[in-house]
């Protein structure tokens, strides 16, 4: 699939953005390191040296500055390709809806260009 095709099947507009977290896959305890490379209000794209598959569950623990404890994000794997691995958010609340446009407005005025 083309970048522009893939552009316009999405439903929410992502924004490049470099964050480091870390992720626990189906249940799992054990936290795995990752790097988000674009976030939107529906998923991310990100990358791991983990090996996952298409509808693997995983949570996103976001270690943001100033916070005691991880902020957490439930997602599913949609896509694994070269660039790295598309996640779907499920279950977001609308704390958590009201953290992630917050991280992309922020991208945003950085200056990060949008994907």
């Amino acid at each position: 699939m083309s970048r522009n095709a893939a552009r316009e099947r999405r439903k929410h507009e992502r924004v490049e953005t470099v964050m480091a977290v870390h992720i626990r896959v189906d249940g799992q305890t054990h936290r795995h390191p990752a790097q988000i490379v674009n976030i939107g209000a529906g998923g991310v794209l990100m990358k791991t040296s983990l090996k996952m598959e298409a509808n693997e569950s995983l949570a996103i623990d976001l270690d943001l500055e100033g916070e005691r404890e991880p902020i957490c994000v439930y997602g599913t794997v949609v896509r694994a390709d070269p660039r790295g691995y598309g996640v779907s958010f499920v279950r977001i609340t609308p704390i958590t809806a009201d953290l992630i446009a917050y991280l992309i407005r922020k991208s945003q005025r950085e200056g990060v260009p949008q994907s």
